[in-house]
């Protein structure tokens, strides 16, 4: 009697062990879908937000590599440098707005979800740019063909200000922990693809219309906009907003005045996120779109061979840029940082001095060994930005410091540089400028620290 007991005990035992086992093992499985969907939708977040990035570069360099020709259609002058300064200034007048766009699609982004300014900003620079391709020239309505140019640009600034902070944001929060370099470091690597595709349809347009007189040459890049703008919408239409920002809405945790709670609390960490800002944007615009109207006006080359050239430098960073965003993972946004500026210091005077030997082999492996810092630069700055703030404040800071930073870099030193080499005679300013930013580089990384545990950034 008792031995049956015992039996029937344990068989029991048994049963409730497998019941057990069961459980844990359904427990483990659902986990192991839970995480195989959370990599399947970082995958395709992380692809939407990235074309959506190169679709903005791609619309915001065009203007860039089509300066030279736009110059004197919207600028006419006696003086070509006259013209092409005022080509410039517009160039950098989009940089101005864009701090304005960082706090009203980083605002957007903080308050209703990643997804709705990315969606905003792409259509708002897709139709700027289409509007662009069709604008008429001074010969045909005068004083008004300018002033049109520069209210387009500025809406193009405006849009571009908000791209990169939700972009970064969005992708850092979806990201495996482990693997958030390498997927944010898509952000600038499809960059400078748009750049590229910039730099090729510019290139290929000025091959195919020949005549000086055609407008086609520089109106076709900016067409290409809108079926581009229509494939992104598309794909940023089927994403998700980041779980983290989805969960802090659900437990009431968004912030009710960004800004505010930006500057009363993280204000140090939004000076060290501007000063990284400055010196990428300085190494971005004179280093791969600055630098193609420096070889045609400074250099004296064709225009084809200067789209060339770029086309292949820029082509090689993008391929550069994931490489050293996966080293990132593995040695730090710090380490990453610092050998970029040691390299900028190193390289810059150099590389420039053999690009004005006259010969087009020799112009190209220099930019493409330029590209050296810059790639770093970008891989490093880009794992740097959204680990400064935490996920309350991420998207207003990264987008409004980021454009603050690109005022100065982007908006500011290409017409600086013009203006001094015209002034100087001297065609080496843009490695000065180079040389400055690894140093101030190096100063301001002296400053960033971990941050505490259990904050939802990485520095401070």
């Amino acid at each position: 009697m008792t031995s049956g007991t015992v039996s029937l005990n344990s068989d029991a035992a048994s049963n409730n062990l497998k019941t057990t086992d069961e459980i844990n093992r359904d427990a483990l499985m659902n986990s192991r879908a839970a995480d195989a969907k959370r990599a399947r939708e970082a995958k395709k977040s992380t692809a939407a937000a990235a074309f959506g990035t190169f679709l903005e570069y791609y619309d915001f360099s065009c203007y860039g590599y089509v300066a030279a020709m736009l110059s004197s259609r919207f600028f006419p002058s006696d003086n070509p440098t006259v013209s092409l300064l005022a080509t410039m200034a517009v160039f950098g007048s989009a940089f101005v707005v864009r701090p304005f766009g960082g706090i009203f699609f980083g605002l957007i982004g903080d308050k209703f979800g990643r997804k709705a300014s990315l969606l905003i900003t792409v259509i708002l620079m897709g139709a700027i740019s289409s509007c662009i391709g069709v604008l008429p020239t001074y010969e045909q309505i005068g004083i008004m063909a300018p002033v049109l140019l520069v209210i387009f640009r500025l809406l193009q600034g405006f849009s571009a200000g908000g791209e990169i902070g939700g972009a970064a944001s969005y992708i850092r929060e979806w990201a495996p922990p482990e693997r958030r370099s390498l997927y944010i470091s898509f952000i600038p690597s499809i960059a400078v693809l748009g750049k590229a595709a910039a730099a090729g349809a510019a290139a290929l347009a000025a091959s195919l219309f020949v005549d000086q007189n055609s407008d086609w040459a520089w109106r076709a890049p900016f067409l290409l906009a809108l079926p581009l703008m229509l494939g992104c919408l598309y794909l940023r239409l089927k994403i998700e907003d980041s779980p983290e920002f989805s969960q802090l809405a659900k437990s009431g945790g968004l912030s009710k005045a960004p800004m505010k709670e930006l500057f009363s609390t993280y204000l140090a960490s939004v000076s060290k996120l501007f000063c990284c800002s400055l010196a990428q944007n300085i190494g971005t615009y004179i280093g791969t779109v600055y630098v193609a109207v420096y070889m045609r006006m400074f250099l004296n080359m064709p225009a084809a061979s200067v789209g060339l050239t770029v086309l292949i430098a820029i082509t090689c960073a993008a391929l550069l840029i994931p490489f050293f965003g996966s080293l990132t993972d593995k040695i730090g946004a710090k380490k990453m940082l610092a050998a970029a500026y040691i390299c900028y210091i190193i390289l810059s005077y150099p590389m420039y001095k053999l690009m004005g030997q006259g010969s087009l082999g020799l112009t190209i492996f220099a930019l493409v060994v330029t590209m050296i810092p810059y790639t770093l630069c970008q891989a490093g700055s880009y794992a740097m930005y959204p680990e400064l703030l935490p996920t309350r404040v991420r998207s207003t800071g990264v987008s409004f410091a980021h454009s603050l930073g690109a005022v100065v870099g982007g908006g500011l030193m290409p017409y600086a540089v013009t203006l001094l080499i015209d002034k100087t005679g001297d065609i080496m300013f843009p490695t000065y400028l180079l040389i400055l930013t690894g140093i101030l580089g190096l100063a301001n990384l002296a400053g960033i620290k971990y941050a505490d545990p259990g904050d939802t950034r990485k520095f401070k």
